[in-house]
């Protein structure tokens, strides 16, 4: 099938800095110790009695902080800076803005802002250019608020994949006044979806917890090691909140390789980017396959889940194996079970082509990775990303039915 389907090339330049932003720094044997150790630290450090989340989606969106490395301002056309001043822009004008940016662009950002009039509500933390840094803001920690005396804590996972996240996170804590707290579990925020009375955590991070706190899991008389987990997320995190783990229970398959021929020649195609062996979540990230509704008229709260199946018949395209549907029919059944009230929405999957490098590289196009404020039960905004662009003109009908 792969050597039949039409060529498609980026219209937008690839960005050298976002290459190394899957690497990862610490071995899981690192990852262990770390965890280990924090287990350690813990008791010397100042941690929130009664720890509350913020909301994925409820109440206004008063502030939201963004990274800003360098090589978002590579090259003359760059598809980063781009998405930062579409998304600038069409943000609230109540809507503070904390920019963590490396120093040497700093002033190219300021100069912008002013040029924007966006000056007034947004606040520049420079980054010395030492510190490497990612555009991806949300995964290295959770902000957290002690409800006993509101003060608010950053809080971090025993470790950051990327090494980099560490100090990026140490540094915001400082520009922001936060205390830094480190603990024992592993997360990242992109996999938690945090609603009014409930959080959900992919389910792969509470079972890397779990092997990195192998042998020193503190169990008791009839609690398994998986619920003593759940208990330390809800410790460090939530302890009003319900938490729900999210996976599936069918095989879902991790990162694959394939060759091809494409007129004669040998190409490589990449299924199931990031999914590691025995991952239970089709996506590594729960945050691109589900997004937080709200609660209905009635008071049950409402889920929507990507549907593969459903942009299939939409485009009139042939369901590849590699759209897993199955898979994520199973997770809006559990969640189902679970007492929501769950939506399904067209989640396309399409690939993009590297002709000098002979690559074909499978993705989900996918509008679930949403920002979401709910203020009221009438007054509820959603900002989408769109990505029928360029190669991918098709895309277009499953952008129009997602609005």
């Amino acid at each position: 099938m792969s050597e039949k389907l039409p060529f498609k090339k980026r219209h937008y330049p690839l960005v050298e800095g976002l290459f190394n932003e899957t690497q990862q720094d610490l071995p899981e044997s690192g990852m262990r110790r770390r965890a280990i150790a924090m287990g350690f630290l813990e008791k010397f450090m100042h941690l929130p009695q009664q720890p509350c989340m913020t909301s994925s989606a409820d109440g206004a969106l008063e502030a939201i902080l963004f990274t800003i490395p360098a090589y978002v301002f590579e090259g003359a056309d760059n598809p980063l800076w781009k998405a930062y001043k579409d998304l600038f822009l069409k943000l609230p004008t109540y809507t503070q803005l904390h920019l963590m940016v490396h120093e040497q662009v700093a002033e190219n950002l300021a100069r912008w802002l002013k040029d924007n009039k966006l000056e007034e509500r947004a606040h520049l933390h420079l980054v010395p250019d030492r510190y490497q840094m990612f555009i991806w803001a949300e995964d290295a920690y959770e902000v957290i608020t002690d409800n006993q005396n509101g003060k608010r804590f950053l809080v971090q996972p025993h470790s950051n994949r990327r090494g980099a996240d560490s100090f990026v996170s140490y540094l915001t804590a400082q520009a922001l006044e936060l205390e830094r707290v480190t603990i024992p579990v592993y997360f990242e925020g992109g996999n938690i979806l945090t609603g009014d009375d409930f959080f959900l955590m992919g389910a792969d991070y509470g079972i890397d917890s779990m092997l990195d706190l192998h042998g020193v899991l503190p169990l008791e008389n009839g609690v398994s090691a998986t619920e003593t987990v759940g208990r330390l997320f809800i410790k460090y995190f939530d302890k009003e909140r319900k938490l729900i783990f999210v996976g599936s229970t069918l095989y879902v398959p991790g990162e694959e390789n394939r060759k091809f021929r494409k007129n004669g020649i040998e190409w490589t195609e990449t299924f199931h980017t990031k999914n590691q062996e025995g991952t239970v979540q089709p996506l590594f990230h729960i945050d691109m396959f589900i997004t937080l509704a709200g609660r209905n008229r009635q008071g049950k709260y409402q889920l929507v889940v990507g549907d593969t199946r459903m942009a299939a018949e939409l485009l009139g395209e042939e369901l590849i194996h590699y759209s897993a549907p199955d898979v994520f029919d199973d997770i809006a059944s559990y969640l189902q079970k679970q007492g929501f009230e769950v939506f399904r929405n067209p989640l396309p999957v399409t690939y993009v082509d590297d002709e000098e490098q002979k690559a074909r590289k499978w993705f989900f196009a996918t509008a679930n990775n949403a920002l979401v404020e709910i203020k009221s039960q009438d007054e509820k905004t959603i900002w989408l990303p769109s990505y029928g662009h360029g190669s991918w003109p098709e895309l277009k009908k499953t952008d129009k039915a997602n609005k």
